[in-house]
């Protein structure tokens, strides 16, 4: 049988065509495997800014190098890639700059500027995680282009994240890296965070950084106060000063004028300070040296310098000092005495008095007897154990009634202040002197009135010399046992017995217990703030509000989300100028709304009913056996949920004593609870002694509400 090759040419066309089919089909493929395998191993060798560009099995790299060797290492990768048969380099380098500048603006928490050059896209990606972590509220802006420079890329990099990290501590600023030089300027919003940031850009820049200016400037203080206290055997300084070095150069000259005395300097750096203000402090200071002890006042330009002189001679030199050494713009006000051998009494009449001259206590004028002499000089040493009492007194006869009680007011209030006098002319009381107390500056005059009864007509003139403060620290806390416990300072009484009465309305029904300090400070706005604070809190079912200056801190336990943004949305509008909030609010979850309200049953049955004991024992009285019986079975249908039982008794007896009875008394109360079914294990017991009272321990009515027991579910 012959071939015909003819017939073997007409049967390779119908191959060749289903090849060719074949291989179109399969070329996307084995394009788009090689594109990705290219890639991978490019990003893998850091080099994910060259772009492979695949026809058949050939590639053609495209992009931007950061790098000199950047090309050249590209396309090594490529030829190497398995299925590649010719790899071509098409890359080009980014631009080189000399003058390699990267800058960052913040106009405030809610915009960022990132300007200047960077060396990759990497780079540029890690500086925008910083500056978005950083900056979490502000629109970040990039305006940064790539560009090639004479930098140590690492050292670099970590330059710039050191910048975004403290321009985020201040209120604005602007920084700029010129190669590995940095630059910053901007406002700190406190103190504290200036002194950081300062510490930061001298201290704790990355190595290899180097800092070319650095020009932040302090939170400007308004008012701008500062003070000197010499008293005792040290010198406090408090307040603020313009810069570091005045900080310093104040405390130098203290040490320098006040030899061996301690010198403890609690002052701070802020802007803000009157014109001369270094050359008042240093006039003040030198004057302060010249007295046994005293104080020198600054708030803005208003001087107040008060304090004990030797003798008159002293007293009248650092006077004229003053008036003639502290610059003109500065308004002074002195109250500076000294020992006086005797002291004119009022002519006519029986009259007697005390003196404290801040150093040793004088008595003198009419006693009726040795006796009488004898006591009242012992009173007056026991009031003043540590100064020296001159007994300046004769017997005379004609003492009116009440003699003795109208004296006793008036030496009760007399070591209260820093210096003062008790001056009783028959039946008429006067009591006057200084005090850095504000609180007693504002009580001593009811105090003295109240001691001395109808006995005697009083009257009380007490100065107040100390420094007003401006950055009050007071909490309250809101305790599920409906107990509202206000805690901290307060400006004067007259805004405690305010903020309490607010309390009142605010919590109809729930326990006020009032631990608060009267300091002296402006009432507003601390007063409108804690109201606020005081109706926002109520919302929660438990937790606590703060206010530390002009900072307010809420957290607690809100029944649903509305309720947590309702307060939320009132804090950020209602409260007082100038007022920053941070919040803690969480969403009770059911299981604690099911405690809550096995709380509230609790609390209520307690009250309404009788939970008694014998007198000064931990035994419980037979009308309280119904009451516990209601509450044993309230806490059975509860069964999920832990039992805290709280002892509490009045202040009555040692604080040992009590802190054991009120451990007995809770223990009596889980011992009955267990005997009528509930589990043991849930129930925990705590005795609080007479720590935390609800109500005034001197009264009976006070002490009878402060002898509780209180119960606190809780979610195991």
């Amino acid at each position: 049988m012959r071939c015909n090759p003819s017939y073997w040419l007409l049967g390779l066309i119908p191959i060749a065509i289903l090849s060719w089919v074949a291989v179109e089909v399969q070329r996307d493929d084995i394009e788009s495997d090689l594109a990705r395998r290219t890639s991978e191993a490019l990003n893998r060798a850091g080099l994910g800014w060259a772009a492979p560009n695949v026809s058949g099995r050939d590639v053609i790299l495209t992009g931007r190098s950061p790098e000199d060797r950047g090309p050249g290492l590209a396309l090594a990768y490529a030829k190497n890639i398995w299925g590649v048969r010719v790899a071509r380099n098409r890359a080009e380098l980014i631009e080189h700059v000399d003058n390699y500048r990267w800058s960052a603006t913040s106009d405030g928490p809610g915009r960022l500027r990132l300007g200047g050059y960077v060396p990759s896209e990497a780079a540029r990606q890690t500086l925008l995680d910083a500056a978005r972590n950083e900056f979490p509220k502000a629109a970040v802006a990039d305006e940064m282009r790539l560009a090639r420079g004479s930098i140590d890329r690492d050292t670099w990099l970590a330059g710039a994240k050191f910048t975004l990290k403290n321009l985020a501590a201040l209120k604005r600023g602007e920084a700029e890296l010129s190669a590995l030089d940095l630059s910053m300027r901007g406002e700190a919003p406190t103190s504290a965070v200036y002194r950081e940031v300062r510490t930061a850009l001298e201290s704790r820049r990355p190595r290899g950084v180097n800092l070319a200016s650095a020009k932040i400037s302090a939170p400007i203080a308004k008012p701008f106060v500062w003070a000197a206290r010499k008293g005792g055997d040290g010198v406090t300084l408090s307040g603020f000063a313009p810069t570091d070095g005045d900080k310093a150069k104040i405390a130098s000259r203290a040490k320098t004028l006040f030899g061996k005395m301690t010198i403890s300097d609690r002052s701070d750096v802020a802007d803000g300070s009157p014109k001369d203000w270094a050359k008042a402090v240093a006039v003040t200071l030198d004057q302060l040296a010249q007295l046994k002890s005293g104080e020198a006042s600054f708030s803005d330009r208003n001087l107040t310098f008060t304090g004990e002189a030797a003798d008159e001679q002293v007293a009248t030199a650092v006077r004229r000092s003053l008036k003639l050494d502290v610059p003109q713009n500065f308004k002074i006000v002195d109250r500076i005495h000294y020992p006086r051998s005797d002291l004119a009494l009022p002519s006519g009449g029986y009259v007697m008095g005390i003196v404290n001259t801040g150093t040793n206590v004088d008595v003198i004028g009419m006693v009726p007897s040795e006796a009488a002499r004898a006591a009242l000089v012992d009173a007056v040493r026991a009031r003043f154990p540590n100064r020296t009492v001159n007994d300046k007194t004769q017997v005379a006869a004609g003492a009116p009634e009440g003699w003795q009680q109208c004296v006793v007011a008036g030496l009760a209030s007399l070591p209260r202040l820093k210096n003062g006098k008790s001056i009783l002319s028959d039946r008429k009381l006067d009591v006057s002197g200084e005090t850095d107390d504000y609180a007693a500056a504002q009580t001593v005059p009811g105090d003295v009135k109240a001691a001395a009864g109808q006995t005697c007509e009083t009257t009380a003139n007490i100065s107040f010399t100390g420094t007003m403060k401006t950055d009050l620290s007071w909490k309250a806390i809101r305790e599920s046992n409906s107990m509202i416990t206000l805690e901290g300072e307060a400006p004067d009484d007259p805004s405690r017995l305010r903020l309490i009465e607010n309390a009142q309305r605010i919590y109809p029904g729930e326990s006020i217990a009032d631990n608060m300090k009267v300091v002296g400070a402006s009432a507003e706005p601390w007063l409108s703030a804690s109201r606020v604070a005081l109706e926002q809190l109520s919302k929660l079912r438990n937790g606590d509000v703060s206010i530390e200056g002009k900072n307010l801190a809420i957290h607690g336990a809100a029944e649903t989300d509305r309720v947590a943004n309702d307060v939320r949305s009132v804090l950020s509008t209602d409260l007082p100028p100038g007022f920053k909030v941070t919040d803690a609010i969480t969403v009770m979850s059911v299981e604690e709304k099911a405690a809550d309200s096995c709380q509230t049953l609790m609390r209520q049955t307690s009250s309404k009913g009788v939970i008694n004991f014998d007198r000064a024992k931990a035994d419980l009285t037979q009308d309280s056996t119904q009451t516990l019986k209601d509450l044993a079975e309230i806490a059975n249908e509860c069964p999920a949920f832990s039992i805290q039982i709280e002892g509490h008794t009045d202040a009555e007896g040692t604080d040992e004593r009590n802190q054991r009875l009120s451990d007995r008394r809770a223990r009596a109360v889980a011992d009955f609870l267990g005997a009528h079914g509930v589990d043991a294990r849930r129930l925990t017991t705590i005795g609080y002694g007479a720590t935390r009272p609800i109500a005034d321990n001197a009264t009976e009515a006070g002490r009878a509400k402060n002898r509780r027991i209180e119960f606190n579910v809780k979610v195991n």
